[in-house]
C-alpha cells in the first residue's frame, strides 16, 4: 500500500445491503435486491437484516470500489480510525502496509479528503436505512405483529447509536492548538429524520447539542418501548444495549456540562448516567469476560456467543467478507493472509509498562522481556501465548523457509504486537474463515467504567473508589488497590488507565479523551511509535473535533466553510529527541 492521501469533493455512498452476514436465519447473498425484498415475505426482516449487515460488509461505503481503499469495512474500521488518533495504538511493523496512517499521522483531515468523510459517509447512509424501516412501518397499534413492533424498535435503536456516535465525533471541544469560534461551539451534526422534505434537506443546519440529545433520547426511548424485552441475544439491539447507550449519552452530557462549571446539569446527568448504566448490568444478564475467554486463541475477541460479556455485537459471514477489507486482515497478526502480519498493531510501551504483571490483560501483547530472535529456533513468545492458527503447511511459502503459519508469524512479529484480537475460530491460513469474526459493539464492562466516573462525580471519591477497587479484583487483578488515588484528578487518571487497558482497539477510548480533555504522549525516550506519529499534546488533540466533508456542501447550503470545524492537519509537530 501506498501512503496517498485521497481529496473528493463528493463522496460516493453506495451502501450495500447484505443480508447474507448475519450468523443465524438469514437468507444468504451478498446483496438484497428491491426486487426480492417486495418479492419476499420476509420484506421487512430483509431491510432490518441489512442495517448491521450494512455496517460491516466489505466495500459498504463505495469507497474501495470508488478510491482502492481497503479501510471500506464499516463500524470496525471507524473504531480503528478513532483509536489511530490516541496514544495508546502503535505500528511495529512496516508504515506503507498500514490503511489508517492519514489518522495515525495527522495528515489529510480537510473537509476535501476522504478520511473524516467516510465517517460522515457511513454513519448518514445507516441512518438512511434505519428512517427506510421506520417511514415504512409508520405508527404501530397495540395489537399490531411483534416482528413489526421489534423491527421498528430496532430501527430506532440504530438510529439513534449513529447519530449518539456522530455527536460526540463532530461536537467541537475546546483545544490549545485550533481554537473553536463561538459560531460553532455546542454545534453537533445535521438531523436527518425519516419524513424530511427535499427542500429541508436542502437547508439543514447543524442541531445544537441540546436539539441533538433531545432527538437521541427520543429515538431510544421508542426502541425501549417497542423491543421485546426478554431478547438477550447479542447480534441485534437489545432493551439492554438500548440502557447502554442511554449511559453513554449521559455519561457525555455530564462530562460537557462539568468542564462547563454547570454543575447541576452536570450532576444530573451523571445521575442518570450511573442509573441507566446499572440498568444495562442488571436488565441484560451480562458478566464480564473472563480471563479464558478473554484470552481464547480460537473466540478471543472474535465471537459474541462464546462469552456472557457482550451486549452487543456485530456478526459477518463470507459473503460479505473480502480477503483484505476486513477487520481481521488489519488487526489480527495471526492472520497470514492480511495487511496486520506486516504492519504489526502493537500497544504504546509507556502503556504496557503500566500493567501490573498480576492483571491477566497484560498478556494481550507479546512480552517485549522474552528472548528475542524471529525467524529462528530462539524464539520465545509471550508467557501463556498460545497461537490461533493450525500449523498445516503453506503453499507458496516453502520456497522462502516458511512451513506454517505459525513460523510465518513468529518471523515478523515484534515487542508489544497485540494478539488480543485473533482470527475466527482460530483460522489464521484461510481467509474465508478467519476473516468471520464478530464486532464487539458494547461489553457489560463498558457500563461498569460509566458507573465508576458517574459516581465519582455525585457521590464522592471514597464511594467511586470502592466501585474500581470491586470491579478490579472481582474481575481483571486480585491484587489491585486504587487507595493512592487521593484526589478527583488523579483518581479519573486512574480509571482512564484501566479503561485504556481494558478497550484497547475497540473504539471505545476516543469518546472518553475527548470528554475528559486528556492529553496524549507518543514521544518519549524508547518510545515506541514511529518517528512520523510521535506527537504530545496538552489536553485535547484538535484532530478529535471531525471536520465535515466537503461534499456536504453541495447538497446541504447550510454547511460551509465558516461553519465547520477547524481543519487540524500537520498541527501536530512530531517530538524529536
Amino acid at each position: 500500500m501506498k501512503n496517498i492521501f485521497i481529496k473528493s469533493f463528493v463522496v460516493l455512498s453506495a451502501v450495500l445491503i447484505a443480508a447474507g452476514c448475519i450468523k443465524e436465519t438469514f437468507p444468504k447473498g451478498s446483496t438484497v435486491t428491491t426486487e426480492q425484498r417486495e418479492e419476499s415475505p420476509n420484506a421487512l426482516q430483509y431491510m432490518v437484516n441489512g442495517v448491521p449487515s450494512a455496517m460491516m460488509a466489505s466495500g459498504t461505503a463505495g469507497y474501495a470500489s470508488s478510491y482502492g481503499v481497503h479501510f471500506d469495512y464499516g463500524l470496525p474500521a471507524l473504531h480503528l480510525m478513532t483509536d489511530c488518533m490516541l496514544e495508546d495504538f502503535t505500528i511495529s511493523g512496516e508504515l506503507g502496509y498500514f490503511w489508517f496512517g492519514a489518522h495515525f499521522q495527522n495528515v489529510a483531515m480537510g473537509a476535501q479528503y476522504i478520511y473524516n468523510a467516510y465517517f460522515w459517509d457511513c454513519y448518514y447512509a445507516w441512518i438512511k436505512l434505519a428512517n427506510d424501516i421506520i417511514l415504512q412501518i409508520g405508527e404501530v397499534s397495540d395489537d399490531a405483529d411483534k416482528t413489526v413492533v421489534n423491527a421498528l424498535g430496532q430501527a430506532y435503536a440504530y438510529r439513534a447509536m449513529c447519530y449518539l456516535d456522530l455527536a460526540r465525533l463532530f461536537e467541537p471541544k475546546d483545544n490549545k492548538l485550533a481554537p473553536i469560534s463561538d459560531e460553532i461551539r455546542g454545534l453537533t451534526v445535521p438531523i436527518v429524520k425519516e419524513d424530511i422534505t427535499e427542500e429541508l434537506a436542502k437547508y439543514n443546519p447543524r442541531a445544537t447539542r441540546e436539539e441533538m440529545y433531545e432527538f437521541i433520547f427520543s429515538d431510544l426511548a421508542l426502541a425501549e418501548k417497542y423491543l421485546d424485552a426478554a431478547d438477550k441475544t447479542y447480534s441485534r439491539p437489545t432493551v439492554g444495549a438500548v440502557y447502554g447507550m442511554y449511559a453513554r449519552a449521559y455519561q457525555e452530557l455530564g462530562g460537557t456540562y462539568h468542564e462547563l462549571g454547570q454543575k447541576a446539569k452536570s450532576d444530573a446527568n451523571y445521575a442518570k448516567a450511573a442509573e441507566y448504566a446499572r440498568k444495562a448490568i442488571e436488565t441484560s444478564g451480562k458478566t464480564p469476560l473472563t480471563e479464558a475467554q478473554w484470552h481464547d486463541p480460537k473466540s478471543g475477541f472474535n465471537d459474541g456467543s462464546s462469552n456472557n460479556a457482550w451486549l452487543w455485537g456485530l456478526t459477518l459471514s463470507v459473503e460479505n467478507a473480502s480477503n483484505i477489507i476486513t477487520n481481521v486482515a488489519h488487526l489480527a497478526p495471526e492472520a497470514i493472509w492480511g495487511y496486520s502480519v506486516m504492519s504489526l498493531p502493537s500497544i504504546n510501551k509507556a502503556l504496557y509498562d503500566r500493567i501490573s504483571v498480576s492483571d491477566f490483560r497484560r498478556r494481550s501483547w507479546l512480552d517485549p522481556d522474552l528472548t528475542w530472535s524471529p525467524g529462528t529456533e530462539n524464539y520465545t513468545p509471550s508467557n501463556g501465548y498460545q497461537f490461533a492458527g493450525t500449523d498445516d503447511p503453506l503453499s507458496g511459502y516453502e520456497e522462502v523457509g516458511f512451513t506454517t503459519a505459525h513460523d510465518y508469524f513468529l518471523y515478523w512479529t515484534a515487542p508489544y504486537v497485540n494478539i488480543k484480537f485473533r482470527p475466527a475460530n482460530g483460522q489464521c491460513v484461510e481467509y474465508t474463515e478467519g476473516n468471520c469474526a464478530d464486532h464487539v459493539l458494547m461489553r457489560v464492562e463498558e457500563m461498569y467504567f460509566i458507573e465508576i466516573e458517574a459516581v465519582l462525580r455525585t457521590k464522592g471519591l471514597a464511594e467511586a473508589q470502592k466501585l474500581l477497587n470491586s470491579f478490579m479484583k472481582t474481575y481483571r487483578d486480585r491484587s489491585y488497590d486504587c487507595s493512592y488515588a487521593t484526589s478527583d484528578l488523579s483518581f479519573i487518571q486512574e480509571m482512564l488507565l484501566q479503561k485504556r487497558i481494558e478497550f484497547w482497539g475497540e473504539g471505545i477510548l476516543f469518546y472518553d479523551y475527548k470528554r475528559l480533555d486528556q492529553g496524549i504522549t507518543r514521544g518519549y525516550s524508547g518510545t515506541n511509535f514511529p518517528a512520523v506519529a510521535r506527537f504530545n499534546t496538552e489536553g485535547r488533540s484538535p484532530q478529535w473535533n471531525l471536520v465535515i466533508t466537503r461534499g456536504e456542501y453541495q447538497s446541504n447550503t447550510a454547511i460551509n466553510d465558516g461553519n465547520n470545524n477547524p481543519d487540524s492537519t500537520e498541527l501536530l509537530v512530531p517530538w524529536t529527541e
